[in-house]
């Protein structure tokens, strides 16, 4: 285990104190359901003072010295490499004069300015001056064009700020080739990447250096209702659907997460998540940000970066980080390669992961590799990321994601086709996860995608399946979303299913997640062949590459059924699928384990799922006959296999 000395506030820096922070707060304990009902006594509107989170940035920006660093950039994981740097005065410089630059080049109302870039330091004033005077629209900049183009239609973007050419990336292609069934009037500006080229005529570098810097900006903020972001969701229609995301969404979000950790100025933190994505967005990056934090980049590719995984503790030691950063299957890697000589005693004692279930024995392992508290959530992006955090100054329960926050209302509930409440479930018993919250979307931004998503009583329909214990605690144990989650990473099973059902070899299909320690899911599909059909997994693997949308989306595996199952009117039995999935894959991992230790058994194993009425799905192990001698350890081996997923499980 790593020591970590205690901070010590004696040589840091004193920094401004920031009306968006509720410094009594911190001072509060917050270990159980009672604490947050205490914080719940006051109204709102006492702790959420600044509605505009743009506003809010601003004055967490304006309050640091402007010599300070506010971003660090390294764009290959590389330690030894020199860090380009961002002051506070620059950024927020780059900020305003976006934000001018928007309004100089505007002919409309209410201007959706569209983001496609990855993790490079001109992201954060793209964003956020676009997020001063309009909607920001972050788009994934991996997507397909189609699905591009889908999404800038869709959205009405009228502007965007994109990467320009640059070596390894294809994003200004990509652009290109739908720029022609884009709007005419739509306004587009460049930024090159590392060794990229600089296009003359719309150079956004170019552009807001020739205007004037102001020094004290008179900005109209917005109120706290307007759109402040768009930020596309997994969904299951086979398109990503456009979430409205409200500036009192975002800064309630921000005032939770600095109640949730204690977040202060001149913290260091990690940009190592997508900002398209809710949980960099508005789960790490911009709250702390709006905290007075400065920003390390590791990398353009953040958590996909092998060379930056690699480096992770050493980038902690060297600029300081006061947050670890990383999603459950991210932190398992790292706690297989643990901090030897490492000083990480500039970090906090806490910090917040999520979007996919935590094994409890790599949170064990985790922190005590490196003495950090992990506070496991449940977020989504609908309600502005979370919706329960483990509480800072309370315990953890396995499987749980921690209790509720402040003033948002989360319910587990039996529906009816017609979405009324039946009943409200009791601590023990599974149901329909349900919410109404501060951080909640007004709705999506297609009318469409509203219809069947609140409860007839005015409750959001999260799609998950869970229970609510008598403490509190919140345990997510299933979906009825069929979206697949690689690595913190949603996959729309439609991304599969729509092209490889094209081909005239495939009668059916349906892709489900395939359990994998490391990225929590794996996508697979299944399909049964027209009649006569000779094709192969591989064949159909060769005709689907060149038309799915998401390179993470690709099968791993193609298996051929005689017969899909189906329910009873007549789609695939997605539910027995995955069955069918979890106990092929759990038996050759435990084969596994019997080979490597070469052991014969004359029995088969056997692997039965079945439903749980609190944990949600069990799985249950049955070896058969073994030797004795080596009994304990198969149970020991199996234990530890068992304990890199978040399943439920039981040796019979």
């Amino acid at each position: 285990m790593i020591s970590r000395a205690p901070n010590s506030d004696a040589h840091k820096k004193q920094y401004a104190l920031l009306p968006t922070i509720d410094y009594s707060l911190h001072d509060q304990t917050l270990s159980c359901l009672n604490d947050v009902k205490e914080i719940e006594k006051f109204p709102l509107s006492k702790w959420l003072q600044h509605e505009n989170f743009a506003q809010r940035i601003d004055i967490a920006l304006s309050s640091r010295d402007p010599q300070d660093t506010a971003v660090y950039f390294v764009p290959n994981g590389d330690i030894q490499a020199k860090a380009v740097e961002v002051s506070f005065q620059t950024l927020r410089q780059w900020i305003q004069k976006t934000a001018q630059l928007i309004l100089a080049n505007n002919n409309h109302d209410k201007p959706v300015i569209a983001v496609l870039m990855p993790a490079i330091p001109e992201i954060y004033p793209a964003i956020l001056g676009a997020m001063q005077v309009g909607t920001v629209f972050p788009i994934n900049w991996m997507l397909e064009p189609q699905h591009l183009l889908h999404l800038l239609i869709e959205s009405r973007s009228t502007h965007m700020i994109t990467l320009g050419p640059t070596p390894g990336f294809r994003i200004w292609e990509t652009f290109q080739s739908i720029q022609d069934q884009l709007p005419k009037d739509i306004c587009i500006w460049t930024i090159p990447g590392i060794d990229g080229t600089r296009i003359a005529t719309n150079d956004w570098k170019t552009q807001i250096d020739a205007l004037p810097t102001q020094q004290n900006p008179n900005v109209a903020w917005h109120p706290g209702e307007s759109i402040g972001a768009y930020i596309h969701s997994g969904g299951t229609t086979g398109v990503p659907k456009i979430v409205k995301i409200t500036h009192r969404n975002m800064s309630f979000r921000h005032w939770t997460l600095q109640l949730a950790y204690k977040g202060t100025p001149g913290e260091i933190i990690f940009h190592d998540t997508p900002l398209f994505h809710v949980g960099g967005l508005l789960g790490r990056c911009l709250p702390a940000v709006a905290s007075g934090a400065s920003v390390l980049i590791p990398s353009l590719l953040g958590a996909r970066d092998k060379s930056y995984i690699t480096n992770y503790w050493k980038f902690v030691e060297i600029y300081k980080l006061t947050r670890l950063s990383g999603v459950p299957t991210t932190l398992a890697v790292l706690s297989k390669s643990p901090p030897v000589g490492v000083d990480l005693s500039s970090l906090k004692p806490y910090f917040v992961t999520g979007s996919t279930a935590m094994p409890i024995a790599v949170r064990e392992e985790f922190e005590r590799v490196c003495g950090v508290r992990v506070l496991n959530s449940y977020g989504m992006t609908e309600n502005a990321s979370s919706m329960a955090i483990d509480p800072r100054d309370g315990p953890s329960k396995e499987g749980s994601s921690g209790i509720r926050l402040p003033y948002t209302e989360l319910r587990a509930v039996e529906l009816d086709e017609h979405q009324k409440v039946i009943k409200q479930c009791g601590p023990k018993e599974i149901g329909m996860l349900v919410i109404r919250s501060p951080g909640l979307t007004p709705g999506y931004l297609n009318p469409e995608h509203n219809a069947k998503s609140w409860t007839q009583d005015g409750w959001f329909i999260t799609g998950d399946l869970g229970r609510i214990d008598d403490d509190g605690y919140v345990f997510v144990t299933g979906r009825l979303k069929d979206v697949i989650i690689r690595g913190g990473h949603n996959i729309d099973p439609g991304l599969i299913e729509e092209p490889l059902v094209q081909s005239e070899d495939v009668l059916l299909v349906a892709a489900v997640g395939k359990p994998d320690a490391y990225a929590g899911e794996l996508p697979i599909a299944y399909v049964q062949l027209t009649q006569g059909s000779k094709a192969t997994s591989a064949d159909l693997l060769q005709f689907l590459e060149p038309r799915i949308s998401e390179r993470a989306a690709i099968p791993k595996e193609i298996h051929i059924l005689e017969k899909m199952p189906l329910t009873d009117i007549g789609k695939p039995m997605k539910v027995k699928l995955r069955e069918m999935t979890m106990v092929r894959e759990f038996t050759r991992l435990i084969e596994d384990i019997f080979k490597k230790l070469k052991i014969n058994s004359p029995d088969p194993i056997e692997i039965i799922i079945s439903p749980d009425t609190s944990r949600g799905t069990l799985i249950r192990i049955k070896l058969g006959r073994v030797d004795q001698t080596k009994q304990d350890l198969i149970h020991t081996q199996i234990h530890q296999l068992m304990g890199q997923f978040a399943y439920a499980y039981e040796m019979i």
